[in-house]
């Protein structure tokens, strides 16, 4: 098998669990990746202003692909990005904001609410989202394009059923997928973490087969089966675990520290 010259990594479920703890043995791995030549990069559905604190606290200094593959990001400088319009599905947030739900719409800078919600105010007081609004008066229908946009019913009323309903007529507009009963997310057709991170191997002059992709959830599949080297986490989904090349037998961030040193430094 080829030697790994790229590892890439989900957030979520895969570096960290619901304390978003990063654990001081994978800052150490990434920092022994560094020292070996082995680029270490994020692959995520969080946009900029959410990857932010992990690419600051673990040094990462690689271009990391974010929001779902929509864009790629190093620093501030955009080396990639696949946006859209809102606009076809303009009815369809006001529906969903009339229904009093959480609608996010983000480009590569930022990620906006266009109003204030419970959800909104909870992660303000966070202080890494949500600092300022862009209500629906301030877009600009036609120019405007985004990477992402998110509606999020919090309360899990079932109302999220409609607006995926409504959104059907438009899956050859748009990639959309829906989380549980709580939220349903829009990104630009064809996008998804593993073509984000065919662009981002392609931009480092590295093959697919020296790459290692680490992940737990449904949106991670793709990004698995494609890579050299597909991770799965201890705690991913079983359908996860089927697909992979190395099944970790540990958790979250000790799971990739210990396909890191089976895989990279065996």
């Amino acid at each position: 098998m080829s030697e790994i010259k790229l590892i890439v990594s989900d957030i979520d479920g895969t570096l960290v669990d619901r304390t978003e703890r990063i654990p001081p043995e994978l800052t150490a791995a990434v920092q022994k990746c560094r020292e070996a030549g082995i680029v270490f990069a994020l692959a995520t559905g969080r946009t900029t202003e959410l990857t932010e604190p992990f690419v600051s606290a673990l040094e990462i200094d690689a271009p990391c692909v974010e929001a779902n593959g929509a864009y790629i990001l190093r620093g501030g400088e955009c080396l990639a990005e696949h946006g859209f319009s809102a606009a076809p599905v303009r009815r369809i947030l006001e529906r969903a904001d009339q229904l009093d739900m959480t609608v996010t719409l983000s480009n590569t800078q930022y990620e906006r609410a266009v109003r204030e919600t419970d959800y909104v105010r909870y992660h303000q007081s966070l202080g890494n989202r949500f600092r300022q609004l862009l209500p629906f008066s301030a877009i600009d229908w036609e120019a405007d394009r985004f990477q992402k946009i998110m509606i999020m019913d919090e309360s899990r009323s079932g109302r999220i059923q409609e607006i995926r309903e409504r959104l059907e007529p438009f899956s050859d507009r748009y990639w959309i997928t829906t989380f549980s009963d709580k939220a349903v997310e829009l990104g630009p057709k064809g996008c998804n973490k593993a073509t984000g991170m065919e662009e981002l191997a392609a931009l480092l002059g590295v093959g697919l087969d020296q790459v290692m992709a680490c992940g737990d959830y449904r949106n991670d599949f793709e990004m698995i089966t494609r890579a050299g080297y597909g991770v799965a986490v201890g705690n991913a989904l079983p359908e996860i675990k089927e697909v992979a090349d190395y099944v970790a037998s540990k958790p979250y961030a000790l799971g990739v520290v210990e396909a890191m040193e089976a895989l990279c430094f065996r």
